[in-house]
């Protein structure tokens, strides 16, 4: 039995406008049999970074031949190019502006292109302020159909790719890294993984966490490990340390954002 093609969306228009449900209608004239997922439409306006993490996050969940069409995209109408590229068993199609950082850092590179063949946008014409539903929209559906990437345009030399902040390990053995997003919840996802724990710390007991100079205290295994209302640290279902407060906001109630600095270190006394 042939496998349904699935298209995902990811964006930054919400809710309350028809802009998704338009890019929707497009993917399914052109692939009528597609599955429609929406990976998050609730992305800050143009924030590419949060884009680039929730894209990162979400791709090893998809099945094989996946086609992802990513609208975080606050260059719209410039010269800024729109890509399309294969990353092992997944295709994405996205703008040249970033978006694609975290995945080019964790899978390898199978095919890539420019998309400039028109013969695969709405038509007729299309528009300068809604290249979503105009030109990435039918394009990931003719992909989705099983055209070839390079059948969209040349492979370009070069591609934009952003300079985030990476953890490190500090001269007193700390590790030290930024909160990179926000969910919902408040919650304070940073850059530092479990793994990265273990290596430099040796396990995660006897650790002490910080969160921009602030004490947040060992790292436990759930939220209601703490009284309510006080902060925590904990490893979460994406391996990456983060901070939150149970019952609480902890962006709120920590003053705390991307950037903020998170270090762990050996509690005092501990060896």
């Amino acid at each position: 039995m042939a496998r349904q093609r699935v298209v995902t969306l990811l964006t930054d228009f919400g809710r309350c406008d028809p802009y998704v449900a338009e890019m929707k209608g497009v993917i399914l004239s052109i692939c009528s049999d597609a599955a429609l997922v929406d990976i998050s439409h609730e992305i800050g306006a143009g924030d590419v970074v949060a884009g680039a993490f929730v894209l990162r996050q979400a791709l090893p969940y998809f099945p094989p031949e996946t086609v992802h069409c990513v609208v975080v995209d606050p260059g719209v109408g410039t010269e800024r190019r729109i890509l399309a590229a294969r990353y092992a068993d997944q295709t994405i199609v996205f703008p040249d502006n970033g978006v694609i950082t975290l995945v080019e850092r964790d899978q390898p590179l199978e095919a890539l292109a420019v998309v400039r063949d028109e013969r695969y946008f709405l038509q007729p014409g299309f528009s300068g302020t809604f290249h979503g539903r105009d030109i990435m929209a039918p394009v990931a559906a003719h992909l989705a159909n099983g055209l070839a990437i390079s059948r969209l345009g040349p492979r370009p030399e070069r591609f934009q790719v952003l300079e985030l902040p990476e953890p490190s390990q500090a001269e007193d053995g700390s590790v030290v890294g930024q909160v990179v997003y926000t969910d919902r919840f408040g919650n304070l996802i940073s850059n530092v993984s479990v793994d990265l724990i273990r290596d430099s710390l040796g396990g995660l007991s006897g650790l002490e966490v910080g969160c921009g100079g602030r004490p947040v205290g060992p790292i436990r295994t759930a939220y209601a490990e703490v009284e309510p209302h006080q902060p925590l640290a904990l490893i979460n279902s994406m391996s990456l340390l983060e901070v939150a407060v149970n019952g609480g906001r902890a962006c709120d109630d920590l003053g705390a954002g991307r950037d903020t600095e998170i270090r762990v270190a050996r509690a005092a006394g501990r060896r």
